[in-house]
């Protein structure tokens, strides 16, 4: 009888912080819905000089998309040196030490970084590019984790079997192991991709403006975002409520997408895998 008391007074215990955050989240989306009047076709399509919001959506699609081209190859290059090839040793201790505390870093901190380097000594200037490689570095330890713990998850039979029929340590790792891990490598890049969707201060000083004339031609160009147009829009223009709140509801829309994806993606795969059941 302890024994069962016990293990309620666990389960409660245990409970009550799954269920503050799922009231928290009922309780953002809640929040946002009353923008969701304040939506429609006309004013998602309309170019922001007519004040809609064109031109931010797809700027944040572009940030998103660029940002995962650059970060998602190095990220998974970084994954198979630290998984495949780095020996145990000092180095590799303080490599997976690094790319740790880059995870912590705040996020205003790689802004200014970006802004600094990227932008001044290089000389891209504010422009999408600049807010590429800025977002890239906020993305590599989520994609570098992620894409560590799919090779891990692989069996090493899968190599050892390509090595047996005379492949290179390379063709096997990118034949077999890569190719059996794809989804989840997949899946850090799209949970890259929402962590950096709502992100502000990292693209404040690198890449966006309020207010531009249509699409960046060049990557060159700086670019609207809807994460910035919303800073702006509270802080300094002072926005009706209802119209930050459905920009907010659209940004977070994207965000949720993202996340809703990597778990659609997991699952599916996973039911594939026999080696994981």
């Amino acid at each position: 009888m302890r024994e069962n008391a016990r293990e309620k007074i666990y389960f409660s215990t245990l409970g009550i912080p799954l269920i503050i955050c799922m009231l928290a989240f009922f309780w953002i989306v809640y929040t946002l819905s009353t923008g969701a009047t304040t939506l429609s076709w006309d004013l998602v399509t309309r170019s922001a000089l007519q004040g809609g919001m064109f031109e931010m959506i797809i700027g944040t699609i572009y940030l998103l998309g660029g940002a995962a081209i650059i970060a998602g190859p190095i990220g998974v290059l970084a994954a198979v040196y630290l998984v495949e090839y780095a020996p145990n040793g000092r180095l590799t201790h303080i490599i997976d030490q690094a790319i740790n505390n880059l995870a912590g870093v705040p996020s205003v901190v790689v802004g200014l970084f970006g802004f600094t380097f990227f932008a001044r000594q290089i000389g891209l200037g504010i422009s999408l590019l600049t807010g590429w490689l800025t977002l890239a570095l906020m993305m590599l330890p989520i994609v570098i984790r992620g894409s560590e713990e799919a090779i891990k998850m692989i069996p090493p039979s899968f190599k050892e079997a390509a090595l047996g029929l005379g492949a290179t340590k390379w063709k096997s790792i990118s034949s077999m192991t890569l190719s059996a891990a794809f989804p989840g490598i997949v899946t850090s890049v799209i949970l890259g991709m929402a962590r950096i969707a709502g992100e502000t201060a990292a693209i404040l000083f690198t890449s966006c403006v309020f207010i531009t004339r249509g699409l960046p031609k060049s990557p060159l160009e700086p670019v609207m975002s809807l994460a910035y147009n919303l800073f702006i829009q509270i802080t300094v223009v002072g926005e009706r409520s209802q119209v930050i709140f459905g920009m907010a509801l659209i940004l977070f829309s994207i965000i949720t997408s993202f996340a809703l994806v990597a778990i659609i993606l997991r699952t599916y795969y996973r039911r594939r895998q026999l080696w994981l059941r």
